[in-house]
């Protein structure tokens, strides 16, 4: 089984649906299979094989789906580039993952055409624009069509960088057996139909997005496009597009709100949020569940490492009040397709209650780190995937996230969970956002630091924000220090805050 039979099996069964709509366009799923087809054969006429690593560099737009579903009919592996890293780490990724082809949208022409002067292995045979795979009036269903390219299930489908945070990309393998499973999870634990208008709101070269595509296919849905997100226009999809699914992370949750002011009747039309890839703070949250009421909650926990989700906690779990209710802290129960535990730091099986790093095993996660065969050999041991996160489980089998392993602060013997500070931090009316990390202390070994952005307008000093963090958790736990921010704090290209940057400008003001 290969990816791209997802799609011959949306036209076998919807060949006169509507599979994708963009800008008062549409097309059925037989006409993307037919696109799908030419392009791929347009792909093996440059010179390119299966196996060769196509990467694709564009906004959210239907020729970026076209292209995701070319590559794998063509048998080769499909390598998404993130538009938001800097051109030295895009021409890391493409070097490191040996990029036979890049495929670029209008937008990143100029950025495509820097990596000819960084690669002197790519050449301008090996860019194409997208829109030279035929715009409006190219009848692509008349051009070559290439048969679809069976692959085993255990071959390579795609690589996906991740976010590089601490050091450089990693290329996350993926099989094509992998995102399978992925994509039909996804589509019976999101509840995803025919009459899902799936809304590409989210990033395409993110594998949440990604996961939620092929789901969307898998369950005959309708695709629909956002080039470049924004709260608006979220809203204006809802509206004008039926738009039923989508999927975001908190931020844009926050901004979606905001903009909703005198529009919250758009919720009525929505059927699902799924949120994830960052904790949601309590107050974003309950003012979510206040303000779209009938909206279905969908919270998501996985990595790229793990191949997408891997625990879902589901609409029902999303209460205040009754006998589901209780639940609102934590990341849901691990899926069918996955197992989940809980292990000390000898690597033994907590007990439940007690945090420890999270370890997930099943046929969904990543096959190795792309040419990292010590880094693959550290993260998965025994078939079980080490995540960095830390968790617990209850007596139900609700996993808790309480943070990155690499965030746990160690301060005078007691361990504190940055994520536990930073959401006591985000109940303080003033605070836009903040961030925690741990600096050396001569004292303490480490002490707890905050970085804290204000709301426009609003004030507050260092001394009230300890003083509200020691209300609501114990004093150790509450920051020693904290800086209140002027400018926004730097995010990686996946939209996750960048604490190696912090904790570097913290080192730089003490010397």
């Amino acid at each position: 089984m290969s990816v791209h039979q997802l799609l011959v099996g949306a036209v076998q069964k919807r060949p006169n649906a509507t599979a994708v709509q963009y800008q008062g366009a549409s097309a059925t799923w037989k006409q993307l299979q037919q696109r799908v087809a030419a392009r791929a054969e347009q792909l093996k006429a440059l010179g390119l094989k299966a196996g060769d690593r196509v990467a694709v560099l564009s906004a959210n737009v239907p020729e970026c789906l076209e292209a995701h579903y070319a590559v794998f009919w063509a048998g080769m592996v499909l390598v998404p580039l993130n538009t938001r890293l800097s051109v030295a780490e895009q021409t890391y990724i493409l070097e490191h993952c040996e990029c036979a082809h890049l495929l670029h949208d209008e937008r990143n022409a100029g950025l495509a055409r820097q990596f000819e002067q960084r690669l002197p292995a790519m050449s301008a045979s090996q860019l194409t624009p997208l829109s030279q795979w035929g715009g409006k009036g190219d009848p692509l269903a008349q051009q070559p069509q290439m048969p679809f390219q069976p692959c085993h299930h255990d071959a390579t489908a795609a690589i996906f960088y991740t976010g590089g945070t601490t050091g450089r990309p990693k290329g996350v393998e993926l099989t094509h057996i992998a995102v399978l499973i992925q994509a039909m999870s996804a589509k019976d634990n999101y509840e995803l139909d025919e009459n899902t208008v799936f809304l590409h709101n989210a990033p395409m070269f993110h594998l949440a997005d990604f996961t939620v595509s092929m789901a969307a296919t898998a369950a005959l849905g309708r695709h629909s496009f956002m080039p470049e997100f924004s709260p608006a226009g979220v809203l204006d999809g809802i509206e004008n597009e039926g738009v039923s699914v989508v999927i975001m992370v908190p931020t844009m949750i926050a901004g979606v709100l905001q903009a909703a002011t005198g529009r919250k009747q758009v919720f009525t039309r929505l059927k699902k949020i799924l949120y994830g890839t960052a904790p949601i703070q309590e107050p974003l949250l309950l003012q979510l569940l206040t303000d779209a009421p009938g909206v279905g909650l969908v919270q998501i926990y996985g990595q790229s490492e793990a191949g997408g989700g891997c625990t879902v906690l589901f609409p029902d779990r999303h209460v205040l009040q009754g006998p589901l209710a209780g639940k609102l802290k934590s990341a849901g129960r691990c899926i069918p397709a996955f197992m989940l535990r809980i292990v000390d730091a000898e690597g033994k099986v907590a007990p439940n209650g007690e945090v420890g790093e999270i370890q997930l095993a099943g046929p969904g996660i990543m096959k190795s780190y792309w040419k990292e065969p010590v880094l693959t050999a550290q993260a998965i041991r025994d078939g079980w995937l080490s995540t960095g996160d830390l968790g617990m489980l209850d007596d139900d089998g609700f996993v808790t996230i309480s943070g990155r392993l690499k965030d746990m602060i160690i301060t005078g013997g007691e361990n504190v969970f940055a994520g536990e500070v930073e959401s006591a931090l985000m109940f303080h009316d003033a605070v836009e956002s903040a961030a925690v990390i741990g600096v050396p202390d001569e004292k303490w070994g480490e002490s707890v630091h905050a970085v804290v952005c204000l709301k426009p307008g609003r004030t507050s000093s260092p001394e009230e924000l300890i003083a509200f963090c020691r209300e609501r958790i114990a004093h150790y736990k509450a920051p020693r220090t904290v800086v209140l921010r002027e400018v926004p704090l730097p995010l990686s290209g996946v939209g996750k805050v960048r604490k190696v940057d912090l904790l570097t400008e913290w080192k730089a003001k003490q010397n």
